[in-house]
């Protein structure tokens, strides 16, 4: 009996523990995304403008970015930074980019930005700090748009959106 209660007491405190973790308060799982921060980063520089002979973005990867050194283009402050990735993804799906950054993140497509399908965030959170969805065709050039990003080198994930 007396373990039966030590360990209903150390399930009950392990839920209450979780309970207090800033990163359970998304609007959806999360729980891939910060697995994915765990493994072994991807470094990636950012581009200020749109070049044919830029590297894809990996999908389900830690990326590291190393040179989000442009001044942003709209509505930021003076001392952020923001920077282009280029983007193909492999089937029609929704994807998810997360960063532990707070910035703008946009997906510009061959006719213009793509709408976002869904948004949420976990200011508390220090992995990560935001993750938006966006729906995206395969064999299409996208182009992620991160501004006003306080840091120089934020850490992105691109994932698929389940």
């Amino acid at each position: 009996m007396r373990i039966a209660v030590l360990l209903f007491s150390l399930l009950w405190a392990s839920v209450a523990l979780a309970d207090d973790d800033p990163c359970t308060g998304f609007g959806w799982d999360m729980a891939r995304e910060l697995n994915l921060l765990r493994g072994t980063p991807t470094a990636l520089a950012a581009l200020p403008q749109q070049t044919a002979d830029a590297r894809d973005t990996p999908l389900d990867r830690r990326i590291d970015l190393k040179k989000l050194l442009v001044k942003p283009q709209h509505e930021a402050a003076a001392d952020s930074y923001s920077g282009l990735l280029r983007l193909k993804v492999p089937r029609i799906s929704t994807y998810r980019i997360s960063t532990d950054q707070r910035l703008w993140v946009e997906v510009i497509g061959p006719e213009g930005p793509v709408k976002s399908s869904k948004f949420t965030m976990a200011p508390g959170c220090t992995q990560i700090h935001k993750s938006v969805a966006f729906p995206l065709q395969p064999d299409t050039e996208y182009w992620v748009q991160l501004s006003g990003s306080a840091a120089p080198g934020p850490v992105l994930l691109i994932t698929l959106d389940h």
